[in-house]
């Protein structure tokens, strides 16, 4: 009671008697950063458990402090304090020192709350020249940025040891929810962490009632420890993403994407029904092969599209492929693919070893829907950039706390939708409304018409087998304009003629459950689970987790994710142009070294 509040507005005043810190660090830190901004050094001349003595670099000045401990409660004060310096100008040179990777964390805290979400180091080196007045190495800043995380986030080492014992909290709060923790052993018989795997239950739920097509993607980690982020992920019925699971694992190999996929195989059975899209990474295909070999591997067309640019220097190129990847017809493709035989037959010859079935929605064997990309993985990944430097728990929290805002926010969404389809089902139809308008209907059968637009192009659509010779009404499982005007002629309702995945209630359906953080240290939550002390399996208490071994590599660190092959554009090579003289016209001359005659 007799310690008084610390005045956050009185950190960079100049000390005096009395002045409180909270800790002797704090102090220490403190006294460093008015010794930067007066441009003196000091050194501490004696330290003992409870107090130490700071005195100016020069043995002749008078400069002093003595800081003690207060009570015993970690407050440190200010006792003793001389102020005033009689050494030169020239013997405080040394302040430059007190600019420790400790002292800049400190600042970099003290003006950003979260200094995760901060600037980059190279950024911190610009911010500590204004307000420090001293110039520090890009690594000092790395240093530093990476203190001030851990003080916040927590430490690195740390997070691994908790891991096993936050998934069990996690999995009390969230019934149904699916971990998994794979370790190794080290050289000296220590278990080390490996691969970690979770999935929500409300996750897996709400999966089994979209259409079965999983995209799946990996993004590099920036943290301590490195690693990568994969993450499994669907579309729901309202073209919104659906995380479903996400694995941190050392590495995109072979290995780490066979583990990823059992695990993922256990919540999503094996079938024909189901369609896996990603690049074409050789260790996906050889894990898909092994893991699901039922099931249809799609390869995403904008990574395809990449490396057509690539190889072949030519957009133009790429956006030829694009269109016959993205046609519904067969003759539509056949003439699309021909335009890329005849611009670029190695192209052609490339795009058929890969197989035309895995790229172009046409020959595709499985069902695709409107998914030819991976853009759905894209966009999840960046939603989970800002998470990539922190420990792996603080990645897992970030990833809980995303998923109930998003499974919170559509929740009350789609109670809002009033139509019998989602809202952007709805204006997909809207869309194919208005480019059959005006068409002519003639009747075949009972369910059975020919749809004439007004160009002349017939079509026939099925209403009893829901298709149609366009094949979007059967490709995007969507009615096409032509089935609509069908349906309109015989008063059938436009609902009858979709599918349960774009209805509102199954939209509703698809994230009823609800996404809880872990449940506190020793207790079960509050809610439909009873409240008591929650038993933690013997063999999470008893092995110790020891974070994976890993080098840090050479040069500066890199804080930037890394361009895929394509990505990067090229720059144009710009023409060289000759002056012309302003007095003949010509080239090759100025003004004033011209010869011809006035």
């Amino acid at each position: 009671e007799d310690v008084p509040d610390l005045l956050s507005d009185a950190k960079d005043e100049e000390p005096f008697v009395g002045k409180l810190y909270a800790t002797k660090q704090d102090c220490q830190i403190g006294l460093a950063i008015y010794a930067i901004k007066e441009q003196f050094y000091f050194r501490q001349t004696r330290t003992s458990r409870h107090s130490f003595v700071l005195s100016c670099h020069d043995v002749r000045c008078d400069w002093r402090i003595l800081a003690k401990e207060l009570t015993n409660c970690g407050y440190y004060t200010i006792k003793k304090a001389q102020l005033v310096h009689t050494c030169t100008i020239d013997t405080r040179n040394l302040y430059r020192k007190k600019a420790t990777s400790k002292v800049i964390a400190h600042v970099y805290k003290s003006r950003y709350n979260e200094p995760i979400n901060g600037p980059k180091s190279a950024q911190l080196q610009t911010m500590i020249l204004e307000d420090l007045r001293v110039s520090a190495s890009y690594m000092k800043c790395h240093r530093a940025k990476e203190q001030a995380v851990e003080d916040t986030v927590g430490n690195a080492e740390d997070s691994f040891l908790n891991l096993e014992d936050y998934f069990e909290r996690l999995k009390a709060t969230n019934p149904g929810t699916v971990t998994a923790i794979q370790t190794e052993l080290d050289i000296e018989g220590n278990t080390r962490f490996l691969y970690g795997f979770l999935s929500f239950g409300a996750s897996i739920q709400g999966f089994r009632k979209l259409r079965h097509v999983l995209i799946i993607d990996g993004t590099h980690l920036s943290g301590k420890y490195k690693g990568v982020l994969l993450t499994a992920s669907g579309q729901d019925g309202n073209f919104q993403v659906f995380p479903l699971a996400f694995a941190v694992v050392d590495g995109e190999t072979e290995d780490a994407w066979t583990w990823f996929l059992t695990k993922l195989e256990r919540i999503i059975a094996d079938s024909t029904n189901l369609t896996i899209i990603s690049d074409r990474a050789a260790a996906i295909i050889k894990a898909k092969r092994t893991v699901f070999p039922m099931s249809h591997h799609g390869a995403c067309i904008v990574h395809l599209m990449r490396n057509v640019v690539s190889r072949y220097k030519n957009k133009g190129l790429a956006k030829m492929v694009c269109e016959a990847a993205f046609s519904f017809r067969r003759r539509d493709f056949d003439a699309n693919f021909a335009k890329i035989k005849q611009a670029n037959g190695a192209c052609a010859l490339y795009l058929e070893g890969i197989g035309t079935a895995k790229w172009s929605r046409t020959y595709f064997k499985g069902e695709r829907y409107n998914l030819l990309t991976s853009n759905t993985a894209e966009q999840l990944n960046n939603a989970l950039k800002l998470s990539r430097p922190s420990p792996i728990i603080e990645l897992f929290m970030f990833i809980q706390r995303m998923l109930t805002r998003w499974f919170s926010a559509r929740r009350t969404k789609s109670a809002k939708c009033r139509g019998f389809v989602t809202t952007e089902v709805e204006k997909v139809m809207q869309t194919h409304i208005r480019l059959t308008k005006g068409s002519k209907i003639a009747n075949i059968t009972d369910w059975s018409y020919q749809i004439r637009g007004l160009f002349g192009h017939p079509n026939t659509v099925s209403l009893e087998n829901k298709v149609c010779t366009c094949q979007v009404f059967q490709k995007l499982k969507i009615p096409c304009g032509h089935a609509l005007l069908a349906a309109d002629s015989i008063g059938l309702p436009y609902v009858n003629l979709f599918g349960d995945y774009y209805k509102t209630q199954t939209w509703r359906d698809t994230y009823a459950g609800v996404i809880y953080p872990e449940a506190p240290p020793g207790d079960l939550p509050i809610g439909d689970l009873p409240i008591g002390d929650l038993p933690i399996p013997e063999e999470v208490t008893t092995v110790t987790l020891l974070p994976p071994q890993t080098r840090r590599p050479s040069g500066r660190p890199k804080e930037g994710r890394i361009p895929s092959t394509g990505e990067i554009p090229v720059p144009k090579k710009k023409k060289l142009t000759q002056n012309k003289c302003g007095r003949c016209g010509q080239t090759g001359h100025n003004r004033t070294n011209c010869v011809v005659p006035i």
